[in-house]
């Protein structure tokens, strides 16, 4: 069987990616996806700009204020 991936996220993307996730899951199950791709949850060099590809501490999920800020782009590690 071949699987449907969706880019469940945009550069940009204002809120907490994995809460908003929760609300739709089903709704893209039903459309026929099979896979999400998520950016990296890990928090990034340029704080929320980089979307967690310009690593800056693989470990900080939202847990260490360093770097300006405290949650990463995707949200808090609680709401992973």
């Amino acid at each position: 069987m071949n699987g449907v991936m969706i880019q469940f996220f945009h550069w940009y993307h204002p809120g907490n990616l994995w809460n908003e996730f929760a609300e739709k899951a089903e709704y893209l199950k039903d459309l026929g996806f099979t896979a999400v791709w998520f950016p990296p949850a890990n928090k990034c060099s340029l704080n929320m700009e980089g979307r967690g590809y310009d690593v800056y501490d693989l470990y900080d999920l939202g847990e260490f204020d360093q770097k300006g800020s405290i949650q990463p782009g995707t949200g808090r590690k609680l709401n992973i």
